[in-house]
């Protein structure tokens, strides 16, 4: 492994480490650095802020998931990843700071969304504006569900969320798309 990510690495598990007995909100760039004996220029050579390196911890862990599973859905992969660390991830999410986890995930969760959504709608056509807003709405509904699930301490397993509410939000894009495409025929 390359020192820049080594160098990454480090930083990421300091961070861990340090939200094991203090919010996210309260860890400074300083503490990290100070914790891991790096200096602040270079927590800033590899990262913009905080949240930036919580969201490369997330892509980081995420995307060695999703290329091993190819066969589940994003969304039943990414519940189960954030039940599995769900320390990390309640404190993540549940932080109100700019740029946070939760925007990261918007962006996510929108492109799952509009991928499945255009795969519903096939050779069918709706208008451009029309689709974002479908797929806007979805993605939200999602992120917020997540959050709010984060908000509430993970508590609950995560195959309720793949056994309910997934396929709900399936149902329901599916039956939309199709209404919508039926009405511009």
């Amino acid at each position: 492994m390359a020192k820049p990510e080594l160098t990454k690495q480090l930083i990421a598990q300091t961070l861990k480490k340090l939200m094991l007995n203090t919010p996210l909100d309260k860890i400074s760039v300083q503490e990290i650095v100070d914790a891991c004996g790096l200096n602040r220029k270079t927590f800033y050579y590899h990262f913009r802020d905080k949240q930036d390196l919580v969201c490369w911890i997330f892509d980081t862990e995420f995307a060695s998931l999703t290329d091993a599973n190819h066969n589940n859905s994003v969304l039943d992969e990414l519940v189960e990843h954030l039940y599995k660390n769900r320390d990390f991830y309640v404190a993540a999410l549940t932080s109100n700071v700019q740029n946070n986890l939760s925007e990261h995930f918007f962006r996510i969760i929108y492109e799952s969304v509009r991928e499945k959504a255009q795969e519903v709608l096939g050779e069918n056509k709706i208008a451009p504006a029309e689709f974002d807003m479908i797929v806007n709405y979805f993605a939200n509904a999602i992120v917020g569900t997540i959050t709010q699930w984060a908000r509430d301490g993970m508590k609950s397993p995560p195959y309720e969320y793949s056994t309910s509410f997934y396929p709900l939000t399936e149902e329901c894009l599916r039956f939309i798309v199709e209404k919508r495409a039926e009405k511009r025929k």
